[in-house]
């Protein structure tokens, strides 16, 4: 079984472990509806990702 050869400091340990950082999605509004949508993601109500209809079968369902 491993053993550690010396004894790890708290800034080395920490300094480590740092870049373990849970972190919020970031979100973003429609540009076609104004719903908040994951960013770089179509939006799942009306189907619109970067000015284009992507889903067909969710614009029809939504139409302005």
């Amino acid at each position: 079984m491993p053993v550690p050869k010396k004894r790890v400091g708290k800034s080395d340990k920490r300094i480590r472990r740092a870049c373990w950082k849970a972190f919020m999605p970031t979100n973003s509004t429609c540009a076609h509806c104004g719903t908040v949508k994951p960013s770089h993601c179509m939006c799942s109500a009306c189907g619109f990702y970067n000015g284009r209809i992507v889903s067909q079968k969710l614009h029809a369902h939504h139409e302005h």
